[in-house]
């Protein structure tokens, strides 16, 4: 009788922290979700780091931002951008859609969405290559070639 006790309170033991951890659980996306205000400042800034011919990388803004663009890491610049209305994904994402007009020899207008998730830091990914980071299992990313045609590898000699 006392071992039927003793194995009953042993899973009373092993399930009250699970059952803490679930509760906690309801939270979900939303502490990672950034406010309305937050993820368009954060996109412009992204935008016009872009468009002023800054490189590639963090912006250092307050909270800092993080940019996730391939077209803007293999070297497309854009001359001009007008970003659209604030559309929540559902998922703790805001969404923009932005009008892109790009430099080059034969300059285009684009239409691209904009994904922002987080709060320190705000990450905008191009919507690519969000679903690309989503499914990077099915979808790997291809590096594109240096001017000169040869891929370096990261070690040094």
């Amino acid at each position: 009788m006392l071992k039927a006790l003793r194995f009953r309170g042993g899973w009373l033991v092993i399930a009250a922290p699970l059952l803490g951890l679930l509760v906690g659980c309801g939270e979900g996306n939303a502490r990672y979700k950034p406010t309305a205000d937050v993820a368009r400042t954060s996109l412009e800034a992204a935008l016009t780091a872009w468009r002023d011919g800054k490189p590639y990388g963090p912006i250092e803004t307050k909270p800092p931002v993080q940019m996730v663009d391939s077209a803007w890491q293999s070297g497309q610049q854009i001359e001009s951008f007008q970003i659209g209305d604030e559309e929540d994904g559902g998922d703790g994402t805001k969404q923009f859609v932005v009008k892109l007009k790009t430099k080059g020899k034969s300059p285009t207008d684009q239409d691209v969405r904009f994904i922002v998730h987080g709060r320190d830091p705000v990450w905008v990914y191009r919507e690519e290559d969000y679903k690309r980071t989503l499914n990077m299992d099915n979808n790997p990313v291809t590096t594109p070639k240096s001017k000169s045609g040869t891929q370096r590898s990261g070690r040094t000699r």
